[in-house]
């Protein structure tokens, strides 16, 4: 029987469909053993990372994890199809501070630096897995320890602020800077000084910070840059109105190439104002030692001058001319004291003495003297109140104030001629309405000069009272008149102004306190008699010319007199009779033994015995050193039969505890 040929064609259809089947069966075992050698590679390749890789569906069951993954989970527990939480953290919900759930909801990676409970820090990757339809269908979380980094970043962390507390610990300024002057960063006294911010200098160049478009003419940090090397340069920045000692130090990178520049500055204006101080202090002292040696052979000039004038006066008739001009040169052989004591005093080596003082009298006299000396063409103006109270004061110094100012008055005014005005009243100073006297309030005498000269300038206004200033032309100022009335003004408790502009002239004013009780002072001109004595008398002085006036003064005042022009015979003669003399007067600067090495011999034989040192200048000897050792009375030389009259009956008619001769 014949078979159909459809039959055929069914039967050759399911021979192909077995063929094929075999076909697909025998690719798919090859896919599945290439996916299963795929995976496993890929499992192998992973198992060689060291971060913790692990993939999980939207359920949260464990999928695959790497060796690293489960690393650290019980042996038992390293299954898949279990739940991340209960494998990994052992609890029965999802963890509080999962990032998956987010990463499923917003389809987005997460990415941070997350420490675990256990102290541990890992970089943490949750990276969302999604299929066609744009759905998660699982996710990967990539771990990776730091730990170690991030301790490591915190102990950098602390050792960066220890080292910016020790930084800014320091008072100078440190900065960081590049090699074009961009600020790094600075410790804290320099954003103090600045006055700004950190974000404020950060990325700016330093000299913009003071308003300036180009690097300081004189800068470290560009010699430095230059050079290589270190450098340190003191300079001043206006700016800030401070001096700084600068120094830049650059540091290299390994190929010896300027990276940084560290900078740093020390405020040395204290520094230096108090070197300043010390150099006028210097120069102070050496005007001492000069005016100390002046004032020694000027006086022993003007003792005979001031000594036998006195005495010639009692020679002649009151109203006679010889006596006249005997008294004319008396008073001037005592302005020439009285000028020994202002440079002494200047240079501090004379004790001054202060009584009450009427400034009006002082006044009169120096507009007197100033009137002979200051040309005609310059006019000199006056307003002296009469009822000015008395200050408490040193007449020769508030002689020398008035001087000196009018002096510089007529300095001001002498290229084009001019007016000084000098006015003098008692003031009730009130502090609050002019702050810049830096008096109390009360009453002051104010002594006004003013002038209409040229004016000072500003930029030299707080040098005036420097000694050695001047802006006079060479052999018309010293620089120590201004100073030397700012020294007498403020040893008197007292205040100066200065009020000037430039073409207009200059007005000084000085204010001296007034006294709350006004003391009568005993005219200088009243005539006493003299007091007089019979004592024997030891006189000891080096210079025979000044033997022979003491010795005509005191016989005059009818003392009995032993002289000698050595100390060392006067000692002999002492030791000979110490009983044979009633008082010792004796000069200081002598050879061989001072006045107060013979002093001391003459006590050491005698301690009764009453002395008198005269000395031009009290550098190694004042009152207090004089009673120190036993010395009763002190004079200034050149002293007239007045001063020497009244200190020897001082000094013999005053009780001495240790005289038993009494």
């Amino acid at each position: 029987m014949s078979q159909d040929p459809s039959y055929h064609e069914l039967e050759n259809t399911v021979q192909r469909l077995h063929h094929e089947i075999h076909r697909l069966q025998t690719q798919k075992a090859e896919v599945e053993a290439a996916l299963l050698e795929n995976r496993d590679r890929y499992e192998r390749m992973l198992a060689l990372v060291p971060d913790m890789i692990s993939i999980h569906d939207p359920a949260m069951n464990i999928l695959y994890s790497n060796w690293q993954g489960f690393a650290a989970v019980a042996k038992e527990k390293q299954k898949l199809q279990t739940k991340c939480y209960k494998t990994y953290r052992n609890i029965d919900d999802i963890c509080p501070d999962c990032q998956a759930k987010t990463v499923l909801e917003t389809r987005q990676l997460f990415h941070k630096e997350v420490q675990l409970p256990d102290g541990a820090w890992i970089d943490l990757r949750v990276i969302p897995i999604v299929d066609n339809d744009g759905h998660v269908e699982m996710f990967m979380e990539w771990a990776r320890d730091i730990t170690e980094r991030k301790r490591s970043e915190i102990d950098l962390q602390s050792q960066k602020k220890l080292l910016e507390g020790v930084l800014d610990s320091i008072k100078d300024i440190i900065g960081v800077q590049l090699p074009d002057h961009t600020i790094v960063q600075y410790n804290r006294a320099g954003y103090d000084l600045l006055g700004l911010t950190e974000d404020q200098v950060q990325g700016k160049k330093c000299y913009e910070l003071l308003g300036r478009a180009t690097p300081c003419d004189i800068c470290a940090t560009s010699g430095s840059l230059i050079s290589g090397t270190l450098k340190r340069i003191e300079k001043f920045i206006p700016e800030l109105g401070r001096h700084f000692l600068c120094t830049s130090n650059p540091v290299l990178d390994e190929n010896g190439n300027i990276k940084l520049i560290i900078e740093q500055l020390s405020d040395v204006t204290e520094k230096k104002k108090i070197d300043e101080m010390l150099h006028q202090a210097q120069k102070m002292e050496s005007i001492g030692s000069l005016a100390g040696g002046i004032a020694h052979d000027f006086n022993n000039l003007l003792f005979p001058i001031v000594g036998l004038s006195e005495m010639m006066l009692a020679d002649f008739p009151p109203d006679s001319p010889e006596h006249h001009n005997l008294h004319e040169i008396f008073l001037a052989g005592k302005r020439g004291r009285e000028l020994v004591q202002q440079i002494l005093s200047f240079s501090r080596q004379s004790d001054y003495q202060l009584i009450p003082v009427h400034i009006q009298k002082i006044l009169k006299e120096v507009l007197k003297l100033c009137r002979s000396t200051i040309p005609a063409d310059i006019i000199i103006t006056r307003n002296i109140q009469t009822k000015c109270g008395p200050v408490m004061a040193d007449p020769t110094q508030i002689h020398q104030i008035a001087m000196n100012l009018i002096t510089n008055a007529f300095h001001a005014v002498e290229p084009a001629g001019g007016t000084i005005t000098v006015q003098l009243k008692e003031t009730d100073f009130i502090h609050q309405d002019d702050p810049s006297v830096h008096l109390a309030s009360g009453l002051y005498a104010v002594l006004k000069v003013t002038d209409t000269g040229t004016g000072i300038d500003p930029a030299v206004m707080n040098k005036i009272f420097d000694p050695y200033f001047t802006t006079k032309e060479e052999g018309k100022g010293t620089g120590l008149g201004l100073a030397t009335v700012y020294g007498i003004v403020k040893a008197h408790g007292g205040d100066i102004k200065v009020n000037s502009e430039v073409g207009s002239g200059s007005s000084f004013h000085v204010y001296l306190p007034v006294l709350e009780k006004t003391t009568a002072v005993v005219p200088e001109n009243q005539q006493q008699a003299l007091p007089k004595g019979a004592e024997h008398i030891l006189l000891v002085d080096d210079e025979a010319p000044i033997v022979h006036l003491e010795k005509q003064m005191l016989e005059r005042l009818g003392y009995h007199i032993t002289c000698f022009a050595g100390s060392v015979d006067a000692l002999t003669a002492f030791r000979a009779d110490p009983t044979r003399f009633d008082l010792v007067i004796t000069d200081m600067n002598m050879p061989h033994l001072t006045g107060m090495q013979l002093s001391k011999e003459l006590i050491a034989v005698r301690p009764d015995i009453p002395i008198i040192i005269c000395t031009g200048f009290s550098e190694r000897i004042d009152n207090r050193k004089a009673e120190a050792i036993g010395i009763r009375g002190l004079l200034m030389k050149p002293m007239g039969m007045k001063d020497l009259a009244q200190k020897i009956r001082e000094v013999m008619d005053s009780k001495n505890p240790s005289d038993s001769r009494s």
